[in-house]
């Protein structure tokens, strides 16, 4: 007989969504001050939400201009429909009940948030999948909702695309687990996963030879893994086919854009694909060595098109950036560096919790039960690997990396508190339990980060970053001026045009090259140079926080510069101060008279 107590206790569905509100309440008090003030602590954010306004005003669905930005030729951004979709429908959804300022922030909240609780799915499904039991599984979802790189892509106002590549990049790893499905699903899965998130975004290009390769591998071992990989090329390659052409217009869909999915990456990908099942036809055979010809003949074809029809690409998305701008704007945004570009601390942060991970992994793959579990494990083990990989060349992608290490780390955080449960002598058995807590993700950091604390205390880049000038209460006085276009620093820029009605010479954003140019060279150049620089960007005022990092930055680089005169309130004759409102600290000038 089950006990009343029993016959109520909660399942893992109801436990995972305790865990998730647990959590998003504590996100949302974190950062309520930046949902109330509508802040973005990052601009990406900030300009996402520009572009879902433009949306929703009327601008074409297929229309990937920035408009308000370098006028009046506008910026084509490289960014997804796909992530705009999501918030625009809350917005048509909520604004005729609650107001467009209202709807905005419930939206903010909303949308990475819901995105979390499907990772919290995700993650628990993978865990099962993987053979572990209620309790390790459920281990692996507490750990996702303490693994800060992660919750950092999913934090209220976080509306950019790096969550729902996170969570597109969840489901090709769920998929790769369920090595029990045989017909097809893995693969399917897979490959809608892996095609949404390079339309999201280039960076999940690793990810998806990684993943078509760990199905090209089962391919080689198992005669009956064909369905999966036939599936996953044909989903990969159809589905990202429908998107591009479904987001763009034909002209910008068939341009060979390096830095997102365009012609230079699906011509190879289809090309892969037509031959591999080609010669699967030609050479259907039943040993290891032949299975994997078909493989061999069709990476090779799909590597020698890439080389023949978009060998430029092979440089990277930022090989087209000014020498000016790569040095001053790119290689100061540390998310985009390589491990040994980041401090110490940021170096442990990147490198543990996939280490542990990986221990972890290869303790489940050891005591995996039958045939399938093994092979999940060994796609895990590869998934890790790779991601680990990547993660050390570019630092964002640590978030992803930490994912695909979360049921490791579960197993081995598991296996530690069960050895140290099994001592004797109590003190030493609570003290061994507690400590743990180091092997987690969150731990591990955190007792890397106190060993460096002090080393890193003089550390520049630690400095609290300052753009609260940019924010929406004190830009009103700004946003009262009559629409015109500023020549404003570029970690502001989209700030600016998401709180006013003007356009911006420039933003962080790698293909407005002219005018991330023209901003480093008129905020550096001395102010008889800058004038004919602000000129012919077509700037009617200047505009800049005194105090934040990149104008900082500027006034070192040269201390007579352009930056560094308005910034100290001398401006020169041909810039004339805009007073602002009380309390607003953002300085405004008037260019009042032109270059000759």
């Amino acid at each position: 007989m089950v006990s009343g107590s029993a016959s109520f206790a909660p399942g893992p569905r109801v436990l995972i969504l305790m865990l998730w509100l647990l959590s998003a309440s504590v996100m949302i008090a974190i950062n309520w001050q930046y949902i109330t003030a509508l802040y973005f602590l990052d601009p990406d954010d900030a300009l996402r939400l520009v572009q879902v306004r433009d949306l929703l005003a009327g601008q074409s669905w297929f229309d990937s201009l920035q408009h308000r930005i370098h006028p009046p030729t506008g910026v084509p951004m490289h960014w997804s429909r796909l992530v705009d979709l999501p918030i625009a429908s809350m917005l048509a959804l909520l604004t005729p009940m609650l107001g467009v300022a209202l709807a905005e922030r419930v939206t903010l909240v909303a949308i990475p948030l819901l995105m979390l609780l499907a990772l919290c799915f995700i993650v628990h499904a993978t865990a099962r999948a993987l053979g572990l039991h209620r309790g390790p599984a459920l281990l692996a979802v507490i750990l996702l909702l303490s693994s800060a790189s992660i919750l950092i892509r999913f934090a209220p106002m976080r509306i950019d695309h790096h969550g729902m590549q996170i969570v597109m990049g969840a489901l090709a790893m769920l998929a790769l687990t369920r090595a029990d499905w045989r017909d097809g699903r893995a693969g399917l899965l897979a490959g809608v996963a892996m095609a949404g998130w390079l339309q999201i975004s280039i960076e999940g290009l690793p990810y998806a030879v990684l993943v078509g390769s760990i199905f090209g591998l089962r391919h080689v071992a198992r005669t009956d893994r064909w369905p999966d990989l036939l599936a996953y090329l044909a989903a990969l390659t159809g589905l990202s086919a429908i998107l591009l052409f479904g987001t763009h217009t034909p002209a910008d869909a068939l341009f060979p854009w390096c830095d997102s999915v365009s012609p230079a990456y699906l011509v190879p990908l289809a090309l892969a694909a037509i031959v591999l099942i080609g010669a699967q036809r030609a050479f259907p055979g039943g040993t290891r060595l032949q299975r994997s010809v078909p493989l061999a003949l069709a990476g090779g074809a799909g590597l020698a098109a890439f080389l023949a029809l978009s060998r430029q690409c092979l440089a990277g998305p930022f090989d087209t950036l000014d020498p000016l701008v790569y040095r001053h704007w790119y290689l100061s945004v540390r998310e985009g560096l390589p491990l040994t570009a980041q401090t110490p601390d940021m170096q442990a942060m990147i490198v543990l919790p996939s280490l542990l991970g990986l221990v972890g992994s290869i303790i489940g793959l050891r005591r995996a039960a039958h045939g399938p579990e093994r092979m999940a494990w060994v796609a895990i083990l590869i998934l890790q690997f790779g991601a680990l990989a990547v993660s050390l060349s570019v630092m964002r992608a640590m978030s992803f990396a930490h994912l695909v290490a979360l049921p490791g780390n579960a197993v081995l955080l598991g296996r530690l508190v069960a050895a140290a449960q099994r001592l004797r002598f109590m003190p030493l058995r609570v003290s061994l339990t507690a400590a743990t807590a180091i092997a987690t993700p969150l731990g591990a950091v955190s007792a890397t980060a106190a060993l460096h604390h002090d080393q890193e205390a003089g550390d520049s880049e630690a400095a609290p970053r300052s753009v609260a000038c940019a924010s929406l209460s004190r830009l009103r006085g700004l946003s009262a001026l009559p629409p015109a276009t500023l020549f404003t620093p570029l970690d502001i820029g989209a700030h600016v045009l998401a709180y006013t009605h003007h356009a911006v010479i420039g933003t962080g954003h790698h293909r407005n090259i002219e005018g991330m140019k023209m901003v480093i060279e008129g905020m550096t150049a001395t102010p008889s140079a800058a004038q004919a620089i602000v000129a012919r960007a077509g700037a009617d005022y200047v505009v800049l926080c005194a105090q934040e990092n990149e104008v900082r930055k500027y006034r070192q680089l040269n201390p007579r510069g352009l930056a560094a005169v308005l910034a100290s309130g001398n401006p020169p004759e041909w810039l004339e101060l805009v007073p602002m409102r009380p309390g607003e600290s953002v300085l405004v000038y008037r260019v009042r008279l032109r270059a000759r």
